[in-house]
């Protein structure tokens, strides 16, 4: 019986060396199935008075934080502002700050949206598919560890 208990251990932790190797692979595959390349060139705003401004993308981005966001101002000057962005929780409405107060800018953006083949419930699990991947190997281990120990007595 001790012997199975270390057969046992040793598949699940070459189980969780897999998952690691593949989890990388696994994540950018969900995330190429699921979005798609968007980019909108032309997008003006003025500061005004401000030290900010907002742009409306056309369609929503894919993440609900700027993961995946360039944003490239390309008048009045030529500057990667991707780092000074921000999103709104409508995921369409982009505010770019840092900027100079009373100036006109335009704005390049590449962003990712959800593939119009992927409906709501698809894509939320592929969102979370590694988060089950590791939750459901957990279980395993939780389950075969249980299995494992009670069958000493």
């Amino acid at each position: 019986m001790f012997r199975q208990g270390i057969i046992a251990v040793m598949v699940l932790g070459l189980g969780f060396t897999v998952l690691a190797i593949a989890l990388p692979d696994i994540v950018s595959r969900s995330e190429t199935a699921r979005t798609n390349a968007a980019q909108q060139t032309g997008l003006a705003c003025n500061s005004g008075s401000g030290t900010s401004c907002s742009v409306t993308l056309t369609s929503e981005h894919a993440h609900r934080d700027t993961t995946g966001i360039v944003i490239t101002e390309t008048s009045p000057g030529s500057v990667d502002r991707s780092s000074d962005g921000s999103l709104g929780t409508d995921r369409t409405t982009l505010t770019v700050s840092g900027l100079t107060t009373s100036t006109a800018y335009v704005f390049t953006v590449d962003y990712l949206t959800v593939d119009a083949n992927v409906s709501g419930t698809l894509n939320q699990l592929l969102v979370s598919l590694p988060l089950l991947l590791v939750v459901g190997l957990l279980g395993l281990v939780l389950f075969t560890a249980s299995k494992t120990f009670l069958s000493y007595k």
